[in-house]
């Protein structure tokens, strides 16, 4: 008879296979290596399982909350939250059928199913991010619904975003602004080619590399120039602001459907100046207060909060802010050659999933979550669930132990095994005999 320890660890095993992450196979193969005497011990079963990368810490602590649903979105194995936005939250995702790490949007059925604009916004993106391929925009592998929920397959971009960069470690230097903010001009250069204006340009939406190359995040505001405008609250419009105000072009604080690349120029001209100070051009303020200094007031001179800027470089910033749109640079091309006389930051490779740096990324960001401290937000509730046919009942019955056909199945290969090697023994040895016997 099983030790009510047993029993739970029996429970939890059974969950494991339920999620979908590893199949009976593949957990007997890792379970046979860990000692009889851990056995009876969820917490050294699972330290076992992720000493060994078949869980991660997320996914073994979801488990353990019974929770099996969720884990596993059609070919994707979620390993741990990347972030959270307006529209779902991020996760990192491994696909074994490519073998890659990739970052899953995902949108959960109840936001979906209460909140139509965000859908529609969702929709939007899967669209538009399949429409611009660009080495400094991040890649979109896929995008569709699996059980009622959308996702979006992007590429894992290693790194922290411009915003958290800067916030921890302080203004950056010219160059590497210049270095930073051409790359993502040339992003935008090839999406502004398509007629597909951003909107929503600011330094949470460029991820910086280890390698130190900028790649844009974040289409779910972008807008394709001419295209029928159905519903004003999903793609803006007159009287109705989408963006982000501290990096708000003034053309698009009016008609967030009447701009074109230069508002992105604008909101480019504002990441510069937070990258180099430290805060945007017009910190203080309410939402309405925000928008008329956009549209009428200069920020203060960007050389009071760094007197090491040059002059010429400050007056780029200049240009790319000022409030008549045909005032700014004509193109993100032309600010890309501008900036380039400015960069002299040794060039390096675009980042690949065999490099160390894409690597200990990924495993910093496996190793490092934590159980976080709030609740869940509903979003996870939705989409992370116990399944109905995983409530314990009271009188359920446990299925055979995997330790048990561990064991049973340890003697059976001894067995084969043995009968293998007697097997080629009297092979060998008629072989033999035939052979003598056909000597003269």
């Amino acid at each position: 008879m099983w030790s009510p320890s047993l029993s739970a660890v029996d429970d939890f095993l059974r969950k494991v296979l339920r999620s979908g992450l590893l199949d009976r196979e593949q957990l007997q193969t890792s379970l046979r290596t860990l000692a009889k005497e851990r056995r009876e011990d969820v917490a050294a079963i699972i330290d076992h399982l992720i000493a060994q990368a078949k869980l991660t810490r997320f996914q073994a602590y979801k488990i353990s909350q019974g929770i099996t649903a969720g884990l596993t979105l059609g070919p994707y194995r979620i390993l741990v939250p990347l972030g959270r936005g307006g529209m779902g939250t991020v996760y990192l995702a491994f696909d074994p059928r490519t073998q890659q790490h990739v970052a899953l949007k995902i949108l959960p059925p109840r936001m979906a199913r209460e909140e139509e604009r965000l859908l529609a916004r969702f929709q939007r993106e899967m669209d538009l991010s399949q429409k611009v391929q660009h080495p400094h925009l991040a890649r979109t592998m896929r995008a569709g619904v699996f059980q009622k929920i959308h996702y979006i397959a992007m590429e894992y971009i290693p790194g922290q975003t411009l915003y958290r960069l800067v916030t921890t470690k302080g203004p950056l230097p010219v160059p590497r602004v210049a270095h930073l903010i051409a790359e993502v001009a040339s992003a935008l250069g090839r999406a502004h080619g398509t007629g597909l204006i951003h909107r929503d340009m600011k330094p949470s939406n460029i991820m910086v590399t280890p390698h130190d190359h900028a790649k844009v995040l974040d289409l779910g505001l972008a807008y394709t120039q001419g295209e029928e405008v159905d519903d004003i609250e999903v793609v803006g419009g007159k009287g109705y602001i989408v963006g982000s105000i501290d990096y708000m072009a003034p053309e698009q604080t009016r008609d967030s459907t009447g701009v074109n690349g230069r508002a992105d120029l604008y909101a480019l001209g504002c990441c510069m100046y937070f990258a180099l100070t430290g805060k945007p051009p017009f910190p203080e303020g309410t939402l309405h207060g925000k928008v008329r200094a956009h549209r009428h007031e200069d920020p203060a001179p960007i050389r009071n909060h760094n007197p090491d800027i040059p002059e010429a470089f400050a007056f780029i910033i200049h240009k790319l802010m000022a409030k008549d749109p045909a005032e700014r640079y004509a193109s993100a091309d032309e600010l890309v050659a501008t900036l380039g006389s400015w960069s002299n930051v040794p060039a390096q490779p675009l980042e690949t999933p065999s490099d160390p740096a894409f690597q200990e990324a990924v495993k910093a960001l496996i190793d490092g979550w934590t159980v976080p401290a709030i609740k869940e937000t509903v979003e996870d509730a939705v989409l992370f669930h116990i399944e109905e046919e995983d409530k314990p009942a009271p009188t359920e019955v446990l299925s055979l132990s995997i330790f048990a056909e561990i064991d049973r199945i340890q003697p059976q290969v001894w067995i084969l095994a043995i009968v293998a090697v007697w097997v080629v023994v009297i092979v060998s040895c008629l072989l033999g005999i035939c052979a003598f016997s056909l000597l003269p």
